[in-house]
């Protein structure tokens, strides 16, 4: 059984449909009607892969805040598949537990056979760690010294004073180790032998017990690599595993709903570029004689369309820049699909899924806490890049409001980008990951015993929240059950890699809100709605503000919302003054 990718979400009424059984299913449905091929790997899900073996951070906060969180909602997993990466976190994690729990029984192995030869193995050790770091700190600053923005002296003062630091820490570090060492010697009785045979002892014993420590790390480097290996461009990812954990996060990741934790409901999104929204009246055209009109006459008794009538036409309108015979016409990688937001402390059952009448009536409905957004997004660059512009349409008041929020995910973290480089993997990845083990050995074999502490307390943890997990049928409304962290947001770059990609994400934006605006325009006046109020705010809208991402400011004026980003996502400031 595997876990195959999402590679889009589809539209309309198939969209609504749970997925096949991870056993039975082939390929994913597409935005097109087309089937998409089941082992389809995005550089996002090679590269936060990657990540778990590399970023002991984003490993244990992947896993914390997402897989052993059975208490609530997975994000939706926007370009890179969440199955695969966390799979990968759990393995990375596992060895990470052997490596520390080997270390910690060499410890007391040498703590109960030679304990002055494990004192004189910790000197070693924080020599080679002192030697390392200082080394290190030197060899970077010189670099920046002489790059074309050399450092301060205030900024030199500062590592050398970060370098002394750590130097004593490391002192701290060395007493705390030696006091059980000193303690099983005395004893023991060692200090009764002569110092001949003692220095002989300790000799012997720190001859063995230093390859040993050192042995370890370097393990634990050429199994690492092994694994970043199997993630080069071109290769087919292992299958993951199978579990009930996974069977229903694979099942949460496709669905048509997201319950989601805090301010912002685009929890997976990335970071927000706009935000705007206006209401327009629905009031008649001009008379076709050129008769005056006045205000009541030109008013509608009722609506002269739904929501749903609107939604409708933007989502075919959008599908056909999909379907569109030439290139020029088309917009690579566009997907359009229907999607209700739901805060986690209303949410009442845990349902990933939505039937289409339920969409509907939560469509009608626009003044309960459900929100619909028709999602219209773009995956370029392989997954490196997700450009989203959720829209939404509520007919009240006689008028119909429009919203659109533009969101960006910009590539992973770059470190996890040294699969993609020539000598990332190979006889030089392995030679390279060798030598930073054996310098990284000291400060491995020091964290040894808190790393395997800390992974108990999350395994407690874990085993709390697996216990008390919630049902669909068990939530307590006003609880938050809703999504709080995204995998690929924990693993994503602050900015984009370079100009092109930011200039992508800018492009996408805008095209998709430029065809959303014509969609309704079209729409509004095949209904004969008077759209003259309607053109002078998407003129404004168009043409106002500029999206520069990795933090510049976005101006929107009228009655659009000016947001100001730096960042991840965060709350939107109140509308301006309407023009």
């Amino acid at each position: 059984m595997t876990y195959p990718e999402f590679p889009h979400q589809a539209t309309g009424s198939d969209q609504l449909r749970s997925p096949a059984p991870p056993d039975t299913f082939e390929g994913g449905p597409t935005a097109t009607g087309g089937t998409a091929p089941a082992n389809r790997v995005s550089s996002a899900t090679r590269h936060l892969s990657a990540g778990a073996y590399l970023d002991d951070s984003f490993r244990r906060s992947s896993l914390n805040k997402v897989y052993h969180q059975a208490r609530r909602l997975v994000a939706p997993s926007y370009g890179y598949d969440v199955i695969t990466v966390l799979g990968h976190c759990l393995r990375a994690s596992r060895m990470a537990n052997i490596r520390d729990a080997a270390i910690v029984g060499v410890l007391i192995l040498g703590l109960c056979a030679a304990p002055l030869a494990l004192v004189a193995t910790f000197y070693v050790l924080i020599t080679i760690h002192v030697a390392a770091a200082t080394w290190r700190v030197l060899r970077d600053t010189v670099r920046q010294m002489r790059s074309e923005h050399p450092l301060s002296g205030l900024a030199v003062l500062g590592r050398l004073t970060m370098l002394f630091l750590r130097i004593v820490l490391a002192t701290i570090m060395l007493a705390i180790f030696s006091v059980p060492a000193f303690i099983v010697a005395g004893v023991s009785g060692s200090g009764l032998e002569s110092s001949s045979s003692v220095a002989a002892s300790i000799g012997l014993g720190t001859f063995f017990l230093v390859p040993l420590l050192f042995a370890v790390p370097i393990a634990m480097s050429v199994w690492r690599q092994r694994q970043l290996d199997t993630l080069a461009p071109g290769l087919p990812l292992a299958a993951t595993a199978p579990s009930p954990r996974f069977d229903e996060i694979y099942r949460q990741s496709g669905g048509n709903v997201v319950i989601y934790s805090g301010y912002w409901p685009f929890v997976g999104s990335g970071s927000i570029l706009k935000s705007w929204g206006f209401a327009q009246r629905l009031v008649r055209s001009a008379d076709p004689l050129g008769r005056p009109r006045s205000e009541a006459e030109r008013e509608f008794e009722e609506p002269p369309f739904k929501a749903q009538d609107i939604i409708t036409h933007v989502r075919d309108h959008l599908n056909g820049l999909i379907d569109a015979p030439s290139p020029e016409q088309q917009l690579p990688g566009l997907t359009v699909s229907d999607r209700v937001f739901l805060a986690g402390t209303e949410a009442s059952r845990l349902v990933p899924y939505l039937a289409q009448e339920q969409v509907e009536q939560i469509v009608r409905h626009p003044t309960a806490p459900a929100r619909h957004y028709l999602v219209c997004q773009v995956v370029s660059w392989r997954g490196e890049l997700v450009t989203t512009v959720y829209v939404h349409f509520a007919v009240q008041g006689k008028s119909l409001y429009t919203e659109l929020t533009s969101m960006a995910l910009p590539p992973c973290d770059e470190r996890y980008r040294i699969i993609d480089q020539v000598d990332g993997t190979g006889p030089t990845a392995y030679a390279k990951g060798i030598a930073e083990s054996i310098l990284e050995s000291p400060q491995i074999v020091g964290l040894a015993p808190l790393n395997l502490i800390r992974a108990g307390l999350d395994h407690i943890v874990a085993s709390f929240s697996k216990g008390n997990a919630a049902g669909p049928n068990q939530v307590a409304q006003g609880y938050d059950y809703g999504a709080k962290d995204s995998v690929r947001e924990l693993g994503t770059a602050l900015d984009t890699r370079n100009h092109t990609q930011s200039q992508d994400i800018d492009k996408y934006q805008r095209v998709i809100e430029r065809r959303v605006l014509a969609a309704v325009l079209d729409f509004l006046e095949s209904r004969g709605v008077d759209t003259s109020e309607y053109r002078q705010r998407a003129m404004t809208l168009l043409s106002a503000g500029a999206v520069v991402t990795g933090g510049g400011s976005i101006n929107v004026y009228g009655d659009a919302i000016g947001t100001q980003q730096q960042g991840g996502p965060g709350p939107a400031p109140a509308p301006s003054a309407g023009a």
